[in-house]
């Protein structure tokens, strides 16, 4: 009772060739459910993200592959704890991992720009991970609720407040 899907930034459903799908879901009870056949059959792992009221849990997830994926949300209401609000997987989803160093804040968005670099981004700012979660970095104060890559390239576009638009340049 009390599970949620979060529509905050349009990324709590990841898919991937072949059928496989993994949607993040948080509230009262957070898990992962992941389909690897067009969602005709499910499973669903415990996802071990803050959890508990209705204003937390997992608000964005991405995956670079069928093995690594990141996590990312908090409590929106307080969007400057940084309580486990990040995690990474090795294994598709089925367990979670905390980083040894976590987003600075509540984020409701995650992207892979590469198999290492991930951007992460929310309400208090925004974070990079240049090995794929395991750790994490402030760069930005910015309030961003939304961030996407372009399919080829490295181009990152964030959406902020009052419609701001930012572009990211990514140093490879």
């Amino acid at each position: 009772m009390g599970e949620a899907g979060f529509a905050a930034s349009g990324s709590t459903i990841k898919t991937l060739e072949n059928g496989k799908v993994w949607i993040a879901t948080g509230g009262a009870k957070a898990n992962i459910y992941y389909s690897a056949n067009y969602g005709k059959r499910w499973k669903r792992y415990a996802n071990p993200i803050i959890q508990g009221l209705n204003s937390t849990g997992a608000f964005s997830i991405d995956f670079f592959d069928a093995k690594h994926g990141v996590v990312v949300g908090g409590d929106y209401l307080k969007d400057q704890e940084s309580t486990n609000n990040a995690l990474y997987t090795t294994n598709g989803g089925k367990t979670w991992s905390k980083p040894q160093t976590s987003v600075s804040g509540y984020r409701s968005a995650v992207i892979y720009v590469n198999q290492n670099t991930c951007i992460a981004a929310g309400s208090s700012g925004v974070d990079a991970s240049t090995d794929g979660g395991k750790t994490w970095k402030k760069i930005s104060d910015l309030n961003i609720n939304a961030v996407t890559k372009a399919k080829s390239g490295n181009l990152v576009v964030l959406a902020g407040n009052k419609g701001n638009i930012y572009k990211l340049d990514i140093q490879q």
